[in-house]
């Protein structure tokens, strides 16, 4: 998966709203200042690695949690993001994958 700034942003504020709480609740929790947080769910700044902690500590996530925002994606995107994973897999690996693809449309009838 690669840095996406505009969905980190919308998947920060995801969580942040999951949890119930407001960006000044979150700001307590992190000790980073209202302002700067907001910057970072609005896409206009990226947290350095001791605000991203800050964050991963205060709203109480791995993380993993945080940066997973493929289901911002819309089909194309994941189509792709799809491909460049596969391509880089075994033959052996490949038809492992399409067993798991098949088993998963028997499934759904």
């Amino acid at each position: 998966m690669d840095y996406d700034k505009e969905k980190f942003a919308k998947r920060l504020k995801e969580i942040r709203a999951s949890k119930r709480l407001t960006q000044d609740e979150v700001s307590e929790k992190t000790g980073i200042d209202t302002p700067n947080y907001s910057r970072f769910e609005t896409g206009k700044t990226i947290p350095t690695l001791q605000s991203l902690y800050k964050i991963i500590q205060g709203l109480e996530v791995s993380p993993n949690e945080i940066f997973e925002y493929e289901h911002f994606s819309d089909e194309k995107e994941l189509d792709k993001m799809v491909m460049d994973v596969y391509q880089k897999f075994s033959l052996k690996q490949k038809y492992s994958i399409y067993k798991i693809f098949r088993a998963i449309e028997e499934l759904q009838g």
